[in-house]
């Protein structure tokens, strides 16, 4: 379902830009697309540079996430898949600066391609908070129903290609955030007082004063050192960072709540992907559908590894006393969310397939 609609998209980007629009910029000039500067090496150029096409994608992650891996597979499998006619080079790291940085220069076409994660999407397309919601997606058959079965995030992504020229290649899962704190929660009512450090966005500072946390707004580079003084009493965030980032060993209590889940993927400059020919596309679709495919396997199968990971490393794990209780707690924020930002119909598609859970 997810492709097809995709497919049809860019069919249709491709009719309307036949006449009067300029065309993708073949690897030959890409150093115009640069603003006249040579681009850096990446390590998804071709060899020799003679492809037709070449594609300029990047993303925040550090080189070592299995996020990144994903991307550098793919951008190999493209050049390799199209027998060297396009070409992804990769600048990883923040190289050519922040997720809203190169949003924005996706959106305005000085850059190709870059990674985007949904939680931060909503700034710019506000009905993307429906698939950020809290309490709402906390097991993956829920998240196969709605972002492989349904056509809720083909209707998100329609949005986002009319509102800011740009094409969703698919989202990956990231896997569902937990707790680490100084003290066990299983409920609300353990969550009282607490002081839990929280990114200054918006629905995570609803969530947690709706949680009864104190949410505090620091920066995640400087959240262990808060929580190792005792500015605060916790973090929220993807379990493999609990784990990467030795939170187990200042957060002795992992509470594995799975309150909100977090996806990631690709999105490309409308024109660029009109101006590729088609069995060109195809590959791009083809083949990040297929690195998507083994990665949401591989967090799937992690997701199932934390449990003795974060007991092998001293934490005391705990667990949701009541989901039902945090979703009767939500759900007057979810529908207030989704009339404020023009999503209700969407939502009510949501809690079905939740509903049949």
């Amino acid at each position: 379902m997810k492709k097809t609609v995709l497919r049809i998209l860019s069919a249709a980007l491709c009719l309307s830009m036949l006449a009067g629009c300029a065309t993708f910029t073949p690897a030959s000039s890409s150093e115009a697309a640069a603003g006249g500067e040579s681009a850096p090496a990446s390590t998804g150029e071709a060899a020799g540079g003679d492809a037709e096409y070449s594609l300029r994608f990047a993303y925040t992650l550090a080189t070592d996430h299995e996020v990144s891996v994903a991307f550098e597979k793919f951008a190999d499998l493209v050049n390799e898949r199209s027998e060297g006619r396009l070409e992804i080079n990769t600048f990883p790291a923040g190289s050519l600066g922040t997720q809203p940085e190169n949003l924005e220069s996706v959106m305005m076409g000085s850059l190709d391609m870059c990674y985007a994660d949904t939680s931060m999407l909503p700034t710019y397309v506000p009905q993307y908070n429906l698939i950020n919601l809290p309490w709402l997606i906390t097991n993956f058959d829920t998240a196969d129903q709605i972002f492989y079965n349904s056509e809720i995030v083909d209707q998100l992504d329609a949005i986002l290609s009319e509102q800011m020229n740009m094409t969703n290649l698919g989202w990956v899962y990231q896997g569902f955030r937990a707790f680490s704190t100084t003290m066990p929660l299983t409920c609300a009512a353990d969550c009282q007082g607490v002081k839990l450090r929280s990114p200054e966005t918006q629905i995570y500072l609803d969530t947690f004063s709706l949680m009864g946390f104190v949410p505090t707004v620091i920066t995640w580079t400087e959240a262990y050192t808060a929580m190792q003084s005792g500015v605060v009493d916790g973090v929220d965030t993807v379990k493999s960072s609990i784990l990467s980032y030795g939170f187990c060993d200042i957060g002795p209590y992992v509470w594995n709540s799975n309150h909100m889940f977090s996806t990631v993927g690709i999105v490309m400059n409308n024109d660029v992907l009109a101006g590729l020919p088609q069995d060109l596309q195809d590959v791009l679709f083809d083949t990040w559908a297929e690195v998507s495919e083994e990665l949401n396997q591989q967090v799937k199968d992690e997701d199932a590894s934390y449990i003795q990971q974060f007991e092998e490393a001293g934490a005391t794990v705990t667990y949701t006393a009541d989901e039902s209780e945090f979703r009767d707690i939500f759900h007057d924020y979810w529908y207030e969310n989704a009339e404020q930002n023009g999503y209700t119909e969407l939502l009510d598609q949501m809690m079905a397939i939740v509903e049949q859970q």
